[in-house]
């Protein structure tokens, strides 16, 4: 369902004023200004102001150049694999509904690789909404007039501008425009989707809700990569770099940036959800669905199609052996279980075959040594292969596009270890136990199911990694056996860095005066120096896990566990307590990292 010709060429001043001019503005502003008990005029001059400001047109000019001038500029690094088929249902319910593309933002290619994707699908041209840092001439302009909506980052205190933003969106909406942002609010600096920002998602809620828009079917999509250039920029933010400030000699830089070839960038479509829907659903508990659960569940079909590729899989075996350099036939027997659990439990993959011979997997490694990821040493008798010293956290980028798929075999694997030494004959229900407690702690960085599907997903877990483990459960001699004979262990690989961020962020709130409040950003700062200590010291061993990513998930974790506000001893008291718990975490995975450097030679060579 397109929106009229007339409306995308009417000028931008003249689509602001279109939405000024409407009865639902006129009264909505008046009751604006009567709760912010101030001036009417006041209001509406400065609602004015930022409507002319946002407004946006689709200017066929301007289209082709954001298409044709800026978009080769984004998207010349990439081999495009898109899902066909996905866009070919989406164009057929297009025809009846209006979409709302929510996409995963991990580079600013992104909205130009899904244009292009929907451009060459022969679909009609989405309104992007985005942030007004790349608002400058001329990108801004080009942007502006070709559809795109820039807002300012942060209006979380302007109910003026909020108000203008959501009616805008809503005439967006009604006049059946497609439209398109990213819930996650920024690129992931962590390769993995970050927590869902609800704005824009409530204002279209309150849309469909008073009836200004009917019905529209949120799309949700993963874009993937095989490498970024950017990347080691975002990394080096997230380990506590500022951040450039976008301009022209920015996007000079970022353009040459883009000039050499890296890799496939995959484009994937989740299964659609009707927003009228979702708002009428129930909850486990009866409940009606809140903006929370949509937008949880969106991600969650954002994971479901998120394909496992040859770099995410390469990187999650060398990340799990520390310093240590793997021959081109070590690196082999490590990562071909890893790409034998992926086939087991048909996960969605991309290229992963070229992994099954050591020919393919060399030129994965050629790949990400040629950008500096992994380091090649060929001095000696034969190559060897490791992640290159302060490329980490780049490595991990790759690893976590890929990482929610083994979160539950990663916690699976904890929960069994830590109860291997139990006093009791079955420690299976001390296990279960664990488990929910561990999607508990990481629920502010991964996406996981209700309690009772999360419960059968690990029992199937176990079943991979052992299908006797009922029987061995009872037995403590062999309890030990499980985790030895298995194919491979991910835990160490998979979960080190996040729970050493919290670790730190433990670490340091038991450290805080209670009676003291926590200034955040002051806090978040005091992370990344003392963790960048205790890597120096070796209490720590994922250089990845120095993230303000992860310490800002972790702040967020110990903000939902009452920990953050001033309190009296027993709030010490418990701060103690949620850092004996992440200590107890961190000996856990270092003890499976162990176990796995114990075991790693006898496997290798029993592989050969």
């Amino acid at each position: 369902m397109s929106a009229p010709v007339g409306a995308m060429l009417r000028s931008r001043k003249r689509n602001a004023n279109a939405v000024l001019s409407t009865e639902r503005f006129r009264s909505h502003v008046a009751l604006l200004a009567e709760r912010l008990k101030r001036p009417l005029d006041e209001v509406i001059k400065e609602a004015s102001e930022g409507m002319h400001e946002i407004a946006t047109v689709q200017h066929p000019a301007f289209a082709m150049m954001f298409d044709h001038g800026l978009g080769p500029m984004h998207t010349r690094a990439w081999t495009i694999d898109v899902d066909q088929e996905g866009l070919r249902k989406l164009k057929r319910l297009n025809q009846e509904h209006s979409l709302v593309f929510l996409p995963t933002h991990r580079s600013y290619a992104d909205a130009f690789i899904l244009t292009r994707a929907l451009r060459e699908a022969g679909m009609p041209r989405n309104h992007i909404l985005g942030g007004n840092n790349v608002g400058f001439f001329p990108l801004g302009t080009i942007i502006r007039r070709s559809g795109g909506v820039l807002v300012r980052r942060s209006f979380q205190d302007d109910e003026v501008y909020k108000f203008v933003v959501r009616e805008y969106l809503g005439y967006l909406a009604a006049q059946g425009h497609n439209l398109e942002w990213y819930m996650e609010g920024g690129r992931s600096r962590t390769g993995k989707l970050r927590p869902p920002k609800y704005g824009l998602l409530r204002y279209l809620v309150d849309a469909v809700e008073s009836g200004v828009a009917d019905d529209m079917l949120l799309v949700p999509v993963a874009i993937t990569y095989d490498q970024l250039h950017e990347v080691g920029v975002m990394a080096a933010e997230e380990a506590g770099a500022q951040k450039a400030k976008e301009g022209l000699r920015w996007l000079a830089d970022y353009a040459r940036m883009q000039q050499k070839w890296i890799g496939t960038a995959y484009v994937r479509f989740g299964e659609t959800l009707s927003l009228k829907e979702g708002l009428g659903r129930a909850d486990a508990e009866g409940g009606r669905w809140t903006v929370e659960k949509i937008a949880f569940e969106v991600f969650s079909r954002i994971n479901r199609v998120t394909p496992v590729t040859a770099p995410a899989l390469v990187t999650l075996a060398l990340l799990g052996v520390g310093d240590r350099g793997l021959t081109l036939g070590e690196v082999h027997r490590s990562v071909l279980p890893l790409h034998a659990y992926a086939e087991q439990r048909g996960l969605p993959t991309a290229t992963l075959d070229v992994l099954k011979t050591e020919n393919g997997l060399g030129d994965v490694l050629a790949a990400l040594a040629k950008s500096g990821v992994v380091r090649r040493y060929a001095k000696g008798v034969e190559p060897v292969y490791g992640i290159n010293p302060g490329q980490h956290l780049v490595a991990a980028f790759y690893r976590n596009s890929a990482i929610h798929w083994f979160v539950n075999r990663a916690i699976t694997e904890l929960a069994w270890s830590m109860e291997l030494d139990t006093p009791a004959d079955d420690p299976l229900p001390a296990a279960w136990e664990r488990s929910f407690a561990l999607r508990d702690l990481l629920k502010f960085d991964f996406f996981f199911s209700d309690r009772e599907t999360f419960r059968d997903e690990i029992k199937a877990e176990m079943r991979l990694l052992d299908p006797r483990f009922r029987a061995r459960a009872a037995d403590r001699g062999t309890r030990h056996d499980t985790l030895l004979e298995a194919p491979f262990l991910v835990a160490h690989r998979a979960l080190t860095a996040f729970i050493e961020a919290y670790y730190v962020v433990a670490d340091r709130l038991a450290a805080h005066p209670v009676d003291a409040p926590v200034d955040k950003a002051a806090f978040l700062a005091e992370c990344v120096n003392v963790g960048r200590q205790y890597l120096m010291q070796r209490r720590l061993q994922s250089p990845e896990c120095i993230s303000k990513e992860l310490f800002g998930n972790a702040i967020l974790l110990a903000s939902n566990r009452n920990l953050l506000k001033p309190g009296d001893d027993k709030l010490a008291a418990r701060r103690a307590a949620f850092a004996q718990e992440l200590t107890a975490l961190v000996a856990a995975v270092g003890a499976i990292d162990a176990l796995d450097q114990q075991r790693m030679p006898a496997r290798l060579g029993a592989a050969a």
